[in-house]
């Protein structure tokens, strides 16, 4: 499943502008490159003011995507389950703490600064190489990247 964060459309606008990831998944049209995001039922979007997390999309992250994956019905988990969480502020507002702590069958935890590399070790390695690789890649582009021959400007990479 992919998860985006995104801010709310403009005005007047249902889905953002159409050259957005959110404007392509829910309109399951491809970039001008022909390249296709997942199905709109792969892929989970967020929407926000600053498009980052808060009380409110931890709430329905946890409603909508982390208690369908472990089987919990109407909020209610049938087997133990955890969750390790980074210590946002949208982790620790009160209608989270409301919702998640009559839950005595769901271990919540909230790791502290600075212990991503022992708690997150993909993070640390893994997405690491991962996201040096699409920054090179991402940095080279506008050396070779095709010409808008309208603006003269390079043409944005493909999603």
């Amino acid at each position: 499943m992919i998860i985006f964060k995104a801010a709310p459309a403009p005005a007047g606008r249902e889905c953002g502008h159409k050259r957005t990831g959110t404007y392509e998944i829910h309109h399951n049209v491809p970039d001008e490159w022909d390249n296709q995001y997942p199905d709109k039922s792969l892929c989970y979007v967020t929407v926000s003011k600053t498009a980052n997390s808060s009380g409110e999309l931890t709430l329905d992250y946890l409603k909508k995507v982390y208690f369908p994956a472990v089987g919990a019905i109407d909020g209610v988990l049938s087997e133990p389950s955890g969750l390790l969480l980074d210590a946002f502020r949208g982790h620790y507002e009160k209608s989270v703490k409301d919702y998640t702590e009559p839950m005595e069958i769901l271990d919540w935890l909230l790791m502290d600064g600075g212990i991503t590399p022992k708690a997150q070790p993909l993070d640390m390695f893994i997405n690491k190489v991962f996201k040096g690789f699409l920054r090179d890649l991402f940095e080279e582009w506008p050396l070779q990247a095709p010409i808008n021959p309208i603006t003269e400007h390079p043409l944005t990479p493909s999603r």
